[in-house]
């Protein structure tokens, strides 16, 4: 496999209302890892990744995750790690660096709510 650089710059925000979205990175051949910034303004849906593991990184802003249950006040410079099979959510006004192990398939996404 070659080396790739990305130029987050190139690539088109996806747009889904409070949570907008930019995947640097996921596509086929790439089956280990997949990395997003993703900005949420508000409440992001409850959900539980049957697959993947995924790594949180806190870019910008504060606000929290709620991770089976247990809230949790996040902000710039933390990190958090949600092992898959893990019912969470997370709120605020925030920009992340997320990153998912193997990489993030919506096929293997429930929305729990």
């Amino acid at each position: 496999m070659k080396y790739k650089v990305i130029k987050s710059s190139k690539i088109a925000e996806q747009d889904f209302g409070h949570i907008k979205v930019k995947q640097l990175l996921n596509q086929d051949g790439i089956d280990n890892i997949s990395v997003a910034i993703v900005k949420i303004d508000g409440i992001n849906k409850k959900v539980v990744n049957k697959r993947s593991d995924a790594l949180y990184y806190v870019l910008k802003g504060n606000g929290s995750f709620n991770i089976n249950g247990e809230t949790v006040s996040v902000s710039v410079g933390d990190l958090v790690f949600i092992p898959k099979g893990t019912a969470y959510f997370d709120k605020g006004n925030l920009t992340l660096l997320s990153f998912n192990n193997p990489r993030f398939d919506k096929k293997f996404v429930d929305y729990l709510n």
